[in-house]
């Protein structure tokens, strides 16, 4: 009895109470492949949730799918030139690796779905393409975590790059709990991932105010959405010094997630999110990102892409 007791007590404070002071995430790194690069001049990041790349939605897959969203993938990368490029929803490094563009640096998450969450679904892996080499590369694996209301999603993606000036910047790519099911627990997961991401800064001995930090990727909630006005997400991290480099863009050019037929209206929920020290280096006030409509046959996401000569020029 006192053991059934103290199983229903844990799992209370796993749903109620942070889930950062209880446990944490295991440390993995990600399936990848390093090569030759040149530590490049010109410094420029984009992020992209790519839509269940290769094929966009596996549950209303078609033979020809696959084909169109390569290609037009390529088109839109081959046009914006990033230097390092960020996405969700990658299926597998080999799938990644169809893109056969000049990026010798890849890496694909592959973190298995808890156990009470398994959907048959294929991987929804974040990803990076990079030109310039990366000093170091891990993931936070939150599989095997209990079936708490507030588990986060789908992991983390940690990148720490060396700088042409020499400097360190860690990126942490993020697809954080989408807004199917219950929009308190997802809300609650979402908000978790926050307390992860303030973990790992705290054991690699990151400071947001003095260190270069950049966070990137979907972040499934908006504050500029009155549905999410109590969320704490993104507001968290406003208070801990972060800009949204989109700042500034009339709403209609901030929309990285349009309508779509299933009744969801127009959204921002793609952000790329730069720290107070990062901040610190720009000459000129937001907006620093634009964002590229593309064809729903590519994915139900656009682009955002970041030039970044100006921060870190040797």
């Amino acid at each position: 009895m006192l053991a059934r007791t103290l199983k229903i007590i844990g799992l209370w404070l796993l749903g109620s109470a942070s889930a950062l002071a209880l446990l944490p995430p295991k440390i993995v790194i990600p399936p990848h492949e390093t090569g030759a690069a040149d530590h490049e001049k010109n410094f420029s990041i984009g992020c992209w949730n790519i839509e269940w790349f290769p094929g966009r939605n596996p549950r209303r897959a078609a033979p020809h799918l696959p084909r169109l969203q390569i290609k037009g993938v390529q088109e839109i990368l081959a046009d914006q030139n990033p230097t390092i490029m960020f996405a969700c929803e990658i299926r597998s490094l080999a799938d990644l690796k169809k893109l056969q563009l000049n990026y010798p640096n890849l890496a694909c998450t592959d973190i298995p779905r808890p156990a009470d969450d398994d959907t048959g679904l294929p991987n929804q892996g974040l990803a990076v393409l990079s030109r310039h080499p990366w000093r170091e590369i891990w993931a936070l694996d939150f599989h095997e975590f209990p079936a708490a209301f507030n588990r986060p999603a789908r992991g983390i993606l940690g990148v720490q790059f060396i700088l042409p000036n020499k400097e360190p910047l860690t990126v942490y790519a993020v697809h954080l709990k989408s807004n199917l099911g219950n929009p308190a627990a997802n809300r609650a997961k979402r908000e978790a991932a926050i307390d992860y991401l303030q973990w790992d800064w705290r054991r690699r001995k990151l400071n947001p105010a003095r260190d270069h930090i950049m966070l990137l990727g979907d972040f499934n909630t908006s504050v500029h959405d009155p549905i999410f006005k109590q969320e704490q997400t993104l507001r968290r991290l406003f208070k801990l010094g972060f800009t949204d480099a989109a700042d500034g863009l009339p709403p209609g050019q901030r929309i990285t997630i349009p309508a779509d037929n299933e009744g969801y209206p127009d959204n921002d929920f793609d952000h790329i999110l730069i720290s107070k020290s990062l901040r610190s280096r720009l000459t000129t006030e937001p907006p620093w990102v634009k964002i590229i409509p593309v064809r729903y046959t590519v994915s139900d996401h656009y682009p955002l892409f970041l030039n970044a000569d100006e921060w870190f020029k040797p």
